[in-house]
């Protein structure tokens, strides 16, 4: 099993209620959406192994990566992107020696029925509108539920909702489609795109979501840190 992987890296965990611990990161290239604020390519010819220090050509086995997973000492293994979704058949292979972290676009829900048993965490998005332009958002909104409701929070799994957001969105809107998860979460984070200021607004916007469920304002910690 093979899958095209555009870099792979330890450090630690810069977003959500789980910042500071540490990860080994694996970014998988490709993207099923393109948020206006990304800064990820979508399309990787190879892929860095910044713990090896070593450069291979994509794809990359199941074998190469679990066996990298197996050899760092880490709280858990963020599977990031891109949407790591798009691999779900590449993770249901993956040899599991460490807690596996999905961050998901939360778009692509019969790829999340294939890993629902596999993930220990889930940093989830709720894409606003502002940041999807060319997209039928009332299908995002609907995918988007059913994927939360597919990895919902449990016993056995932390699952939380991140919210990124930029200058100017809508409130109302945003609060709607929380309230549409409220109960597959055990909180909602609020992240401003880097560099916002409109911290007043998130405070609103924070003290108005707290009347149903708790919710956290993370910036991007690693940015400030200077850390990838």
């Amino acid at each position: 099993m093979w899958a095209e992987v555009s870099e792979i890296f330890e450090s630690v965990q810069g977003e959500g209620i789980f910042v500071g611990v540490r990860q080994v990161f694996i970014r998988f290239a490709k993207c099923n959406l393109r948020c206006n604020y990304c800064d990820t390519p979508k399309e990787a010819e190879f892929c860095k192994d910044r713990i090896n220090d070593v450069v291979l050509k994509n794809p990359v086995s199941v074998e190469y990566v679990s066996e990298l997973i197996e050899s760092v000492r880490v709280h858990s293994v963020s599977l990031t992107g891109g949407e790591p979704l798009i691999y779900a058949d590449f993770i249901r292979k993956l040899k599991k020696s460490k807690p596996f972290y999905l961050e998901s676009n939360m778009s692509l829900p019969e790829n999340a029925k294939k890993i629902k048993g596999l993930v220990d965490i889930v940093a989830g998005d709720f894409k606003v509108r502002e940041c999807l332009n060319g997209y039928d958002y009332d299908e995002i909104v609907d995918r988007t539920v059913r994927c939360f409701r597919i990895l919902k929070n449990t016993k056995k799994r932390v699952t939380f909702c991140k919210i990124v957001l930029p200058a100017k969105f809508d409130m109302d809107e945003v609060i709607s489609n929380a309230e549409s998860v409220k109960d597959y979460v055990s909180c909602f984070v609020l992240q401003p795109v880097f560099g916002c200021e409109n911290v007043k607004t998130l405070m609103d916007l924070q003290k108005r979501l707290m009347e149903f469920k708790d919710t956290r304002i993370v910036p991007q910690v690693h940015k400030y840190m200077g850390v990838r």
